[in-house]
């Protein structure tokens, strides 16, 4: 993949300023001006998001012509109207992906709005925050995924372009046409070039760094992670005692996997774990792959780290299996909310002391999304997002020219 942009919307103003060419120019191609987009608090603390409203958008025109674009945002809707993103190619909407009136994520021909390509079955409620992400083909018969909150929700083909051009060149964020409108925040967008991380990322946080040094600031890179790291809402799910639990994460890019973290909500002396990384096989965990020593004792709402015995390599764009095992019933942190529960675990009775096994048992799917992630170093990465090189009035900034120093 090639990287298009990155936007946590964080660098363009400060709490509840209007929004406006001046300072977003430089990512955007038109913003809505006049009071119709608001910085606004992001999903997560100190940050920004971006709010539209009253059929005001805010749109960028690509620098080429894509025939597939991988990407994700996260959108808090106020379910006033459909609320999301347009992919378009000169003035033409090609397709849209977002949420209706009634809470559904859509993928539509056209605007949002359009002809129905899909939908899902559950609903989210108003002014919740979710993590939407697509791989769209724009060809008649195109090739679809779409992910919420880092669970496919569907996939397959159809009519992705309205024009007779098979591509898009420009993406918009549409609010809604009335009152309240939508939030957007922590977006990315790639194409899909080359042959690593053609894969979506799952959710993504893009923090801002604002240099404040008055000599030399160095920005370096840290651990990276696969997985649920963080939680949407503070739900718990009580597992039992001995029970494998594992969920599937595509790696975004290759790196070394060398420890899983859970955060159990019950505090206890006595309960032992240990981690689980499997093989994907067909869409099922299949052989481990790397497994680690038993881990005694957990507090409450605090991440508990199991090291892997062997790191294990990940491959970008390859599927795997992560997860635990523990001989004590326990509840743990959830990754969903309220108004949009997943349930993308998948859990097994095992005898503890002999666990993981070498090749996956028979698992029930459908249960708890937990929180469960793995640690990565050694990533060909792509870095935090930081402001303009140098920054504003800080001409003493400088970086270095070694990527990865």
């Amino acid at each position: 993949m090639v990287e298009i942009f990155w936007d946590g919307f964080d660098k363009y103003g400060q709490l509840n300023m209007y929004t406006n060419y001046s300072t977003m120019g430089d990512e955007w191609t038109s913003v809505p001006s006049g009071g119709y987009g608001l910085l606004v608090a992001g999903r997560f603390s100190n940050s920004l998001a971006v709010n539209l409203t009253y059929g005001y958008t805010a749109s960028r025109t690509l620098p080429g012509n894509y025939s597939r674009l991988i990407g994700g945002i996260a959108m808090q809707p106020g379910l006033v109207g459909n609320c999301g993103v347009i992919f378009g190619d000169a003035g033409t909407n090609q397709c849209s992906v977002g949420f209706n009136s009634s809470g559904k994520l859509v993928l539509w021909q056209g605007g949002l709005g359009g002809t129905q390509i899909a939908i899902t079955s559950t609903a989210i409620t108003a002014g919740s925050w979710h993590y939407v992400e697509w791989d769209l083909t724009f060809a008649s018969s195109g090739a679809y995924t779409i992910w919420l909150d880092g669970v496919q929700v569907f996939t397959g083909t159809g009519n992705l372009k309205s024009s007779s051009n098979a591509y898009a060149n420009a993406v918009t964020l549409y609010g809604s046409s009335s009152g309240g409108g939508g939030n957007f925040d922590d977006m990315y967008l790639f194409d899909s070039t080359g042959s690593a991380n053609n894969a979506q990322r799952g959710d993504s946080r893009v923090e801002t760094l604002f240099p404040t040094g008055d000599a030399s600031v160095a920005f370096s890179p840290s651990q990276g992670a696969i997985g649920a790291y963080y939680s949407l809402q503070g739900l718990s799910g009580f597992m039992s005692a001995n029970i494998l639990f594992l969920r599937k994460f595509t790696a975004p890019v290759s790196g070394t996997l060398n420890s899983v973290s859970v955060i159990p909500l019950t505090t206890s002396t006595g309960a032992n774990f240990k981690p689980a990384v499997y093989a994907d096989n067909s869409g099922s965990p299949g052989t481990l792959l790397s497994g680690g020593s038993t881990v005694t004792g957990c507090t409450a709402g605090t991440a508990l780290t199991l090291p892997l015995t062997t790191p294990q390599s990940l491959t970008a764009g390859t599927s795997y299996w992560i997860g635990y095992v523990t001989d004590t019933a326990l509840s743990m942190q959830r990754q969903d909310a309220t108004g949009a529960v997943t349930s993308a675990g998948y859990t097994a009775g095992i005898t503890f002391s002999s666990a993981p096994p070498s090749t996956a048992p028979s698992m029930s799917s459908g249960q708890y999304s937990l929180q469960v992630w793995g640690n990565v170093t050694g990533m060909g990465t792509n870095y935090t997002e930081t402001n303009e090189v140098p920054p504003g009035g800080d001409v003493s900034c400088v970086t270095s020219s070694t990527v990865g120093a």
